[in-house]
């Protein structure tokens, strides 16, 4: 049976930040976020994704209350906030992550937050498997007491790297609050096939996310995955296989639209955002038709 409904979507972090990008100096959106919600809205965006450093300078500004009003005139369901990582650490990297913890979770106790992101270490070193199954049964805790949910993002160059590495950290967890992000842009990068996602529970994704890649990687795959993810479909990640991997699992939540990039930076915020769901629905309209026949 084909799929008929709009998509559920959430503009992640990135996508209404405008010229901000990660992992520099300064990372908060130089946007106003009135207007940051505003466009979400127009666009048909039920959830709004905000970075810890974009939800620090919302809190100590017009406050949570006045943001979450803000959000309900919009239309904006919940949040989506990112992103947590060292969380396994026992120095100064923890010290730091233990803080961007506490704001997280007190926003999640607040607002309406669908989810927090997790990732693990981006250099990809290895840690002791039992010391981070307890921090993240741990931090899974802290998130249901706050009322969410907690996301462990399988990243590429990561050592939480595939479905397969998060499902095992979920699951020696188990506890209810934890979970995966799935981003085809992970899977692609990693030459996985887009079937790997039907062997994950469909209570182990907590959401998704869209994007796209071409052939090449430019730089390292840090390098890459800031500056040169594209609109869903105008790479060669198979983005309609990915939609349709995870709809099999019985999945019907949010699909969130992460594009991050050079060209996504130079656009009118409006514009890129507007893109960025024209791109996305096309792929859902292509993921609707019915599969070709053997």
């Amino acid at each position: 049976m084909q799929q008929t409904n709009r998509p559920e979507l959430v503009a992640t972090c990135w996508l209404t930040a405008g010229a901000a990008a990660p992992l520099t100096a300064d990372e908060r959106s130089p946007e106003r976020i009135e207007d940051r919600v505003r466009v979400a809205a127009e666009a048909g965006f039920t959830g709004f994704g905000l970075l810890h450093a974009d939800l620090v300078t919302v809190r100590d500004t017009m406050g949570y209350s006045d943001f979450r009003q803000l959000l309900v005139d919009a239309g904006i369901q919940y949040l989506e906030l990112e992103m947590l990582v060292d969380w396994f650490r026992d120095d100064s990297a923890g010290e730091a992550s233990a803080l961007v913890r506490r704001d997280l979770l007190n926003a999640a106790a607040q607002l309406p937050v669908r989810h927090v992101k997790a990732g693990g270490d981006f250099s990809g070193s290895p840690w002791p498997v039992e010391a981070m199954v307890a921090e993240f049964r741990t931090l899974c805790e802290q998130a249901a007491d706050a009322g969410t949910r907690l996301g462990i993002e399988p990243i590429a160059f990561a050592n939480i790297r595939t479905p397969a590495d998060a499902l095992r950290l979920v699951e020696d967890a188990g506890h209810p609050a934890g979970g995966m992000v799935l981003d085809v842009w992970h899977l692609g990068r990693l030459g996985l096939p887009m079937s790997v996602v039907q062997d994950v529970p469909v209570e182990a994704i907590v959401t998704t996310e869209l994007d796209d890649a071409v052939d090449e990687v430019v730089g390292t795959l840090l390098e890459d995955t800031l500056n040169e993810r594209r609109l869903p479909g105008e790479g060669t990640l198979d983005v309609v296989g990915f939609i349709r991997a995870v709809r099999a699992t019985g999945y019907t939540g949010p699909w969130g639209l992460e594009i991050i990039s050079h060209e996504h930076r130079a656009k009118p915020m409006a514009q890129g955002v507007h893109d960025a769901v024209r791109a996305a629905l096309a792929q859902f309209a292509l993921a609707d038709e019915a599969a070709p026949q053997a």
